[in-house]
């Protein structure tokens, strides 16, 4: 009896090893036939598919775990990795992109809806999986808010032909424990997220400093006085301000050091 455990058990493992392989493999093939369709009907329809399959393979895990996928897919993970966020991107047509993610947490896995059509910033809203304010994702930061913890995410929004947007969000969970995106926890009133835009051919830091426990963003100006409020025409400046988060807020601190090497 005990040797046939032992090789129900090894063949168990032998068969999770070979479907990891498989989705491994399905992820990087699946992704650039996507990226080779022509046609943009098409190509949304397959990578709605393709999302749909992932969110399958996310789900067979009961912790959030790194995928060996493609590097357009960017995964993020709460330090304990009850919570994961998975998203990127497929371009639509010129400089437009529909964005795609995925949050996983112990009470399910739900794949985000992007919303995001570059018409307005909406900073003063809250949104769930089923109306999301789509970007990339490539840092988070674990907070406590009302006692729970929740996820400060700074991501990129490349949608636009002149001016590309960085994004502040946070990810929180209801009592339900399904995701909510956005909260008040911002010095300036009523916003909800900080959504920062800047001219296509420049270049904005928006980076998390683990040592000074601080975001830390470039100050945008415009080109010229005469764009000032036409934020396709800004530019970052030498100078930078950061956010500092005490007292359930994350709050202004003016002129920080960003440190270049990193």
């Amino acid at each position: 009896m005990k040797y046939k455990f032992i090789i129900i058990a090894t063949m168990f493992s032998v068969f999770l090893q070979y479907s990891k392989i498989y989705a491994q493999d399905y992820m990087q093939n699946e992704l650039s036939k996507i990226l080779a369709i022509e046609n943009v009907e098409h190509r949304i329809i397959s990578a709605d598919a393709f999302c749909a399959k992932l969110a399958d393979i996310i789900s067979a895990s009961a912790k959030a775990e790194k995928i060996d996928a493609s590097q357009r897919i960017s995964q993020l993970f709460s330090k304990d990795k009850n919570v994961g966020i998975y998203t990127w991107s497929i371009p639509t047509e010129p400089r437009m992109f529909k964005y795609y993610g995925i949050v996983k947490s112990p009470k399910g896995m739900f794949i985000l809806q992007d919303v995001n059509t570059n018409n307005k910033y909406m900073t003063d809203e809250k949104f769930t999986n089923n109306k999301w304010y789509g970007a990339v994702y490539y840092d988070i930061v674990e907070i406590s808010m009302n006692g729970k913890k929740s996820y400060t995410l700074l991501g990129n929004d490349l949608k636009g032909f002149l001016s590309n947007k960085k994004i502040i969000d946070v990810l929180s969970f209801d009592d339900e424990e399904k995701p909510v995106f956005g909260a008040e926890i911002f010095e300036k009133q009523d916003y909800h997220r900080l959504i920062f835009e800047y001219n296509a051919r420049s270049t904005m830091h928006l980076v998390y400093d683990k040592k000074q426990q601080m975001i830390i963003y470039s100050l945008l100006v415009p080109m010229n006085p005469a764009f000032a409020g036409d934020y396709r025409f800004y530019v970052a400046d030498t100078s930078c301000d950061g956010l500092i988060y005490k007292n359930g807020k994350w709050t202004l601190v003016e002129n920080v050091m960003l440190d270049n090497k990193k």
